[in-house]
């Protein structure tokens, strides 16, 4: 009963006045009642016979909050009429909500203000301010029904879960393997199909390592001269060692597929060797 009484008294002091110095000053907040998952309206107001420039605010306004806190906050100044007739209005704009249940107050606001030209200082205060703040609003559970409900429900779940690891198991894994490592399975296999051939080795590790370009970094080769493929190379985030290797390989590579190439057995194997400790270094 007491909190309504003051819920009353303070719906009807919402809107409190004063005045000094040509500022009226007026405050309002829009409920006296909120519910805790609700929001408050609270707003300051400042009028004078004038211009805007005629008052200075030396520091922003803070208000202090009980059971209240300030979710949001805005200012705005306008005028209407002109030279002797014109009325500014300043109002400053907070959203408010619970942070706890009973009475929330609001406490008095004190403005400081400079009158221009002439720098004289004052100060004007509000009011305080209450609003009744009810309870949290509790989830209601029926009795009897719950229980079975949710004791079915975890039922549903163990059983979909099993499920579900049951048909992960049978499903085959799916293993997603770089462009490195794709390069690297293929080096393998051109390794024993060329064998001692450089040229033919030459021939296959081209076409790998354009698929490698391709595919990390979208790099699709045309020309295979060194300015093409330094200009190729530029967007990847490849090292310049490691430009510069690669397009050596590839340089040489795309001319031993078109010329007769006299090579040892070891060629092969040294390049091939020299290739892995590349990627699988990359």
């Amino acid at each position: 009963m007491l909190e309504r009484i003051i819920s009353t008294l303070a719906l009807l002091a919402a809107t409190t006045v004063a005045g000094a110095d040509g500022i009226i000053v007026s405050q309002s907040i829009d409920k006296g009642d909120v519910p805790f998952e609700g929001k408050i309206n609270f707003e300051i107001k400042l009028e004078w016979s004038g211009s805007q420039s005629a008052y200075r605010f030396s520091r922003p306004l803070a208000p202090t909050f009980d059971r209240l806190r300030t979710e949001r906050f805005s200012s705005s100044v306008s005028s209407t009429g002109s030279a002797a007739d014109e009325v500014t209005t300043k109002v400053f704009k907070y959203t408010l909500v619970p942070v706890s249940a009973g009475i929330g107050r609001i406490d008095p606001v004190t403005i400081d203000y400079v009158t221009w030209p002439d720098s004289v200082p004052g100060q004007l205060i509000t009011e305080a301010l209450a609003v009744n703040i009810a309870s949290p609003v509790k989830a209601e559970v029926s009795e009897g029904i719950g229980p079975v409900v949710w004791i079915a429900a975890g039922v549903v779940l163990v059983i979909v879960v099993a499920g579900l690891i049951r048909l992960r198991a049978r499903r085959p894994v799916e293993i997603v393997q770089t462009p490195a490592e794709v390069l690297l399975e293929r080096l393998t296999d051109l390794k024993r199909q060329a064998a001692s051939d450089l040229k033919e080795f030459q021939s296959g590790f081209s076409r790998l390592l354009t698929d490698y370009l391709a595919s990390q970094y979208n790099v699709r080769l045309v020309e295979y001269t060194e300015d093409e493929i330094a200009i190729a190379l530029t967007a990847t985030d490849l090292t310049i060692q490691q430009k510069e290797q690669i397009t050596a390989w590839l340089v040489k590579a795309h001319a031993d597929k078109f010329m007769p190439v006299a090579s040892s057995p070891g060629d092969t194997i040294r390049l091939e060797s020299e290739i892995r400790q590349f990627f699988e270094r990359i």
